[in-house]
């Protein structure tokens, strides 16, 4: 069954800093994406983005590895402790 994961982005004081530090990471999110092949985000919804990006995944059992990859993403951009992973299953 597909599941979804959002990663919600906490606020910041400097809110247009944020919103392209979200699509930059969205961009970098979008290749791993792509060459993972379990796993996909929507380019309109990453240009639209302010603090909220959805992932959807393919296999519920590729998740937690989509997730892994998704944390190292987001240390990557200085993102650890300033983003939370909710995982939700599609109906």
């Amino acid at each position: 069954m597909p599941r979804r994961i959002i990663i919600d982005f906490d606020a910041e004081p400097d809110e247009r800093a944020l919103i392209h530090r979200v699509r930059n990471f969205g961009e970098d999110l979008f290749r791993a994406c792509r060459e993972d092949g379990w796993a996909e985000i929507s380019l309109d919804e990453m240009d639209r983005a302010t603090n909220q990006l959805i992932v959807k995944v393919g296999s519920a059992r590729r998740e937690r590895r989509i997730a892994a990859m998704i944390e190292a993403l987001l240390a990557r951009h200085f993102f650890t402790g300033k983003a939370r992973l909710s995982h939700v299953r599609e109906s």
